[in-house]
């Protein structure tokens, strides 16, 4: 797993696979327990009591921001569900998700159509068929990475870290690789090198491949599949490096020690900064 952090426990690789589901009405809530899990929905992975890489980007920026954030279901957040759906899992859309038909809700009579709609749904989510067609058009101009029948999609790993719980949910694995997809308004080499600093990717990479490793997987590195969101749809792919997830690996552990910090003495500052900050003509461009 390479260097292990102080005081970094990382239990039993080899640890059987056990999931504890409880059933409660509304769903399902699944206790932490180490190993690999297949065909977890998100839904019951989002409640899985465990931090994860977004934890770690974001604190280490801001914690004031970790502690207050809240989780919208934006159209930035539901075009990403939609996109990973139709590439991954394409035959689990009518799962998750219901075309809404194209009726003029201003009308009277389009509202109660659209309502009848409404009441056939379910649990699943309604989007427009524009969204649909978008997202299957991007997936045609990289058909040729689309997951083949040995790769294994939407993979969880539960594993500890720094005695901590850590989750994390890998869009595709090959059996020795790790896989992100990663919409960008860039993804030429220039502009997603500036995505992966701006967001910090490359934290999210050193903690995927660190956790697949902790539960006995083999993984030899962390790719990319970054492709632009508007037509044409241009893609590149981008592998990172073994020393830059060194260094990302250095970042989580700054990160989550600030974190803990910040929890144990219930104070989260705006990016961990206090008092007044000068600016000098240094800082001038």
């Amino acid at each position: 797993m390479g260097r292990q952090p102080s005081g970094c426990k990382v239990h039993n690789p080899r640890a059987h696979w056990i999931v504890c589901v409880r059933v409660f009405v509304g769903g399902a809530v699944m206790n932490f327990e180490v190993g690999v899990y297949d065909d977890i929905p998100y839904e019951v992975y989002q409640e899985i009591e465990a931090y994860r890489s977004h934890d770690l980007t974001t604190v280490i920026r801001c914690p004031y921001t970790w502690k207050n954030q809240t989780f919208n279901d934006s159209p930035a957040l539901l075009e990403g569900r939609v996109q990973h759906t139709v590439f991954l899992e394409h035959h689990n859309f009518d799962k998750e998700f219901v075309i809404e038909p194209s009726v003029d809700k201003r009308t009277k009579v389009g509202k109660a159509e659209y309502q009848e709609f409404l009441e056939t749904v379910g649990d699943r989510t309604p989007i427009k068929e524009d969204l649909y067609n978008t997202c299957m058009d991007r997936r045609e101009v990289v058909s040729e990475y689309l997951p083949k029948d040995s790769d294994r999609v939407e993979l969880t790993c539960l594993f500890y870290w720094y005695d901590h719980p850590f989750k994390i949910r890998m869009d595709l694995y090959d059996g020795e690789n790790i896989w992100d997809l990663k919409t960008a308004r860039d993804a030429s080499p220039r502009g997603f090198r500036r995505a992966v600093n701006n967001f910090n990717y490359y934290m999210q990479a050193s903690l995927y491949l660190d956790g697949a490793r902790a539960v006995g997987l083999q993984a030899d590195k962390f790719y990319f599949l970054a492709q632009e969101k508007l037509h044409p749809y241009p893609y590149a792919v981008y592998m990172l490096s073994d020393e830059a997830a060194e260094y990302g690996r250095a970042r989580n552990e700054q990160a989550f020690k600030t974190l803990l910090h910040c929890k144990d003495f219930d104070s989260y500052q705006p990016y961990n900064i206090s008092g007044v900050q000068e600016i000098t003509v240094d800082d001038l461009y």
